[in-house]
């Protein structure tokens, strides 16, 4: 069977329908809104505390994590993939709630190391024009260390995948230290597929490893900002990226409001356009269950990168109509 890995953060999600000017305001903080911010962990509880009082709603999160919630809602009963976590599980109360999840819904998660801090914060403000994420490190303090001690054990673990998607860490380490881990799995298994969704925190951040990193990727996401920061509006451009991706069939996803595009090294080929709904209800973690139900569909029905796309557009669709995470519920919805 196929084996599906996510190497990512596993965050406390709060998320509020307010602008995010209001409360970059109210916290004094000096950043951009509708785009993602690291902050301290004393501004991030400020945050909570200050999102919490205005009845924000409270999820497990993480990029890597809402993916795979969405794989294995798919995954469902039928189990047509094997799943796995790797990370750091950070402690709320006397609890691990993530690991409690994971385990509810049939994805491993012997490769994830446990701490006692608390799991790292997303403060989501969310608004017609989009949503400003504010993201404090947590437990995720932990992750260079996570990355260096378990390299040998990691490395093994992700060899025995047929693909894992790795998504963002705060601390500027972490991309040089992945790519290492990518390289040492793959010299165990050369024919490990890598789907990466860097972020515009990692691709932000200027890092000399980017280059690096990307050079590991066989699937590269990207939004449209992080597609224009690295591309501007050059068809060429996005092209000659993908060139630099891992292996003749790499590809880049790129997505928008409106539609997906697969760009290869020669082709690029674009779902038609689609309006937004009229009424946007909650558009965080969006990207995430795109991403998960598109590396799901990939590998567990084998066709064309552009059905796969379309597919996931259509649950990424049914996300923003829906006020928090999917549920196996909604999915089955959509899916009848």
């Amino acid at each position: 069977m196929k084996r599906l890995a996510f190497l990512g953060a596993m965050n406390r999600d709060l998320v509020a329908e307010i602008s995010g000017d209001i409360v970059l305001q109210k916290l004094d903080l000096d950043a951009r809104p509708l785009v993602e911010t690291p902050v301290s962990d004393a501004i991030a509880a400020a945050g909570a505390r200050l999102l919490a009082g205005l009845g924000a709603h409270d999820y497990l999160g993480g990029s890597a994590f809402n993916a795979a919630r969405v794989a294995a809602l798919l995954n469902g009963d039928e189990r047509k993939l094997d799943l796995v976590f790797f990370g750091i599980a950070g402690q709320v109360g006397a609890s691990r709630p993530h690991l409690d999840a994971l385990a509810a819904w049939n994805v491993a998660g012997a490769g994830i190391t446990q701490s006692l801090l608390s799991p790292a914060t997303c403060l989501a403000m969310v608004e017609p024009a989009g949503r400003t994420l504010l993201t404090a490190i947590g437990a995720n303090a932990d992750i260079a260390d996570y990355l260096r001690d378990e390299a040998g054990n990691l490395a093994a673990d992700l060899a025995r995948c047929t693909l894992v998607h790795v998504t963002s860490y705060l601390d500027p380490s972490a991309p040089g230290l992945v790519a290492d881990l990518l390289q040492r799995a793959r010299r165990l298994n050369p024919a490990l597929l890598v789907s990466l969704d860097p972020g515009m925190a990692w691709i932000a951040s200027g890092s000399p490893d980017l280059p690096r990193l990307f050079a590991e990727a066989d699937i590269l996401h990207l939004n449209a900002e992080e597609s224009a920061h690295l591309c501007g509006a050059d068809a060429e451009a996005i092209g000659a990226l993908a060139e630099k991706l891992h292996g003749s069939a790499a590809m880049i996803v790129a997505r928008n409001h409106s539609t997906i595009a697969i760009h290869e090294a020669q082709l690029s080929r674009t779902l038609p356009d689609r309006a937004l709904p009229a009424t946007v209800v909650d558009s965080n973690g969006a990207g995430d269950t795109f991403c998960g139900a598109f590396l799901w569909r990939l590998l567990a029905d084998d066709p064309d990168p552009l059905e796969a796309a379309r597919f996931a557009f259509d649950l990424a669709r049914h996300k923003i109509g829906t006020s928090g995470p999917l549920t196996s519920d909604s999915i089955r919805q959509l899916l009848n």
